[in-house]
């Protein structure tokens, strides 16, 4: 279970890789880290959801102007529902985000083109 958040992101990294358009220059998405966001979940914990972008090196810039927020409602099971909306910049032409909580190993993960919000959700069990 402790390699299956690095690999199930990196075999979504891998299969978005493979379905890229091909160039003569590079094939290659990059990584930026967006800063984390805190969200406070109906139990009155804070939990912090990590967003890892990729996008393709000539939008590396634009990866600067992504914005992401969240909050979290009752899953009904002692958990919380952590809904993260990744707001993607009009001049990026695509990117994949996979949106994480490292503490309890919980990940989702998805794309968009430019101008458009991503939203995730993640299932958070509550500590």
């Amino acid at each position: 279970m402790r390699l299956r958040t690095p690999f199930v992101a990196g075999a979504l990294a891998a299969g978005l890789l493979a379905a890229a358009p091909s160039s003569a220059s590079a094939n290659i998405l990059w990584c930026a880290g967006d800063p984390p966001i805190e969200v406070l979940t109906p139990g009155g914990h804070y939990v912090v959801i990590n967003n890892y972008l990729y996008v393709p090196p000539a939008s590396l810039h634009l990866a600067r102007e992504v914005t992401a927020d969240g909050y979290a409602v009752p899953d009904g099971a002692l958990g919380s529902l952590v809904t993260v909306h990744v707001h993607v910049p009009a001049g990026l032409s695509r990117l994949f985000v996979v949106s994480a909580q490292q503490h309890y190993r919980v990940t989702t993960s998805g794309d968009g083109d430019g101008g458009t919000e991503i939203t995730l959700t993640l299932d958070v069990p509550e500590s």
